[in-house]
């Protein structure tokens, strides 16, 4: 019969996927790379030359030497040893009193949001975002047939205000509104965090219309001023908060470590989920990582961590006041990105493809963060990767090219 066509076996949810352009940018970057030196704003990651290498290289020798399990399956929940660490950690530094049973060790943070979406999301569902909010997880959604909706931010995070005008319109719609999704500490792609006014508003709004809520974690412990900043999961009073985190951030993405908390009877399903899924999140990693919390590592590494990047962001932002003063942008406590809003004839994406190949700078295009027809002349600068040296002369050349194409 010759050549199949495959479009007729696909899914209907093929239609649901589309490309992330994180990983898309990425990869453009890395080839652009073998050809040119490029200064990178692009990927938002912890700076390899900040982690701790040589002690990850020790623990490794050690638990590959003194645990021969290391190369086999771990339980579908993770490593037990580690799920009681987590549970001390969660307690020490988010004052969130839990214990292992509620824990579930996932493939980073990403596939503990997908977890979440795997058991409580069907076609149709609404979930309420920031707007905008973290394209992977976005997409990843997308997958389910939700409907999404993102609310408004300004410096004290997602406006609360409009969060209960909107779930008030939709209610007297009929329409069934299961999730809430937040970043509250160090949003991606903004920078922005929410004030503590706001966080407890959200709480409130959550149990008046009996909605669910997803908390993000992954930036909660690269914040750069004192600012008082509880997660939401430590101020529920009514198991309404599943709560996502993630090692990635502050000890390495590559390790793949996150976790889901959550009340027993959502771990139960999460469970059941991930058993089939992917047997185990990566044994070594597991181990590497609860060496580094029972060796009382993770302040240290911690505090190196927001001493580097907070001077990186200084940095940015100082160049960005400098050259660039006419231009809105945020001003992150926490986490590792700057959104910068170009002029409103500058698309980002063409932007971002000639600041690449004319200046040899990466940025993101920040439009598919954005929920709507809005965002189409923002871009995200990631700092946290940026060599010191090199971000003045980056954002120089960003500046360059705004001029060319305003002229």
């Amino acid at each position: 019969m010759g050549k199949p066509d495959y479009n007729k076996f696909f899914a209907s949810r093929v239609n649901y996927m589309y490309p992330s352009p994180i990983r898309e940018a990425v990869a453009k970057i890395a080839y652009r790379s073998k050809i040119r030196p490029v200064i990178s704003f692009a990927a938002g990651e912890p700076d390899p030359e900040v982690l701790p290498r040589d002690i990850y290289a020790s623990l490794s020798a050690e638990v590959f030497k003194n645990i021969p399990k290391i190369v086999n399956y771990a339980p579908a929940e993770g490593v037990l040893d580690l799920r009681e660490e987590i549970a001390k950690f969660m307690e020490e530094y988010e004052g969130i009193k839990t214990t292992y049973e509620k824990i579930i060790v996932t493939v980073g943070g990403s596939q503990a949001l997908d977890i979440v979406a795997r058991i409580i999301l069907e076609p149709g569902d609404i979930v309420i975002t920031e707007n905008p909010s973290y394209v992977n997880t976005l997409l990843c959604w997308k997958h389910y047939g939700v409907r999404l909706i993102g609310i408004e931010m300004d410096d004290e995070g997602m406006k609360t205000d409009k969060l209960e005008e909107e779930i008030k319109k939709l209610k007297s719609e009929g329409r069934l509104i299961k999730l809430i999704y937040t970043i509250p500490t160090g949003q991606n792609p903004s920078g922005i965090t929410m004030g503590m006014e706001r966080r407890k508003h959200l709480l409130e709004i959550a149990s008046k219309y009996d909605i669910l809520v997803v908390e993000d974690t992954a930036y909660n412990h690269l914040v750069y001023e004192e600012v008082e900043v509880k997660p939401l999961r430590s101020m529920d009073k009514e198991g309404r908060v599943i709560y996502a985190g993630s090692f990635s951030k502050v000890l390495g993405t590559g390790l793949r470590v996150g976790w889901l908390e959550a009340p027993e009877e959502i771990i139960e399903k999460v469970r059941y989920s991930k058993q089939p899924m992917d047997m185990c999140a990566p044994v070594p990693s597991q181990y590497l990582v609860l060496e580094v919390l029972k060796r009382k590592l993770f302040k240290d590494i911690k505090l190196k961590a927001i001493e580097a990047y907070k001077h990186k962001r200084d940095l940015m932002l100082k160049a960005l006041d400098t050259y660039l003063p006419e231009l809105k942008h945020t001003r992150p406590v926490a986490g590792m990105f700057i959104l910068l809003w170009l002029p409103e004839h500058i698309e980002s994406y063409a932007f971002a493809d000639a600041l690449l190949e004319k200046y040899d700078v990466a940025v993101i295009p920040a439009t598919p963060f954005f929920l709507g027809e809005i965002g189409k002349n923002v871009i995200r600068l990631n700092f946290s990767m940026a060599k010191p040296n090199l971000i003045d002369e980056g954002v120089k050349r960003i500046a360059k090219l705004v001029e060319e194409m305003s002229k």
